[in-house]
């Protein structure tokens, strides 16, 4: 996930502000995470091919 960035206390402030506690907001942030990671792969897949 080189170059990629999260705002870990942003992101987790605005789960709470969701509604999401305790481990519901670490999954959360998991989640978006993941898609971060996932993102950039397919980007990087797509100028490659």
């Amino acid at each position: 996930m080189a170059g990629l960035t999260l705002d870990t206390a942003g992101a987790l402030a605005a789960a709470r502000d969701l509604g999401a506690a305790g481990w519901a907001a670490a999954e959360l942030l998991l989640a978006i995470r993941i898609g971060m990671a996932e993102g950039a792969a397919a980007r990087r897949e797509g100028k490659t091919t």
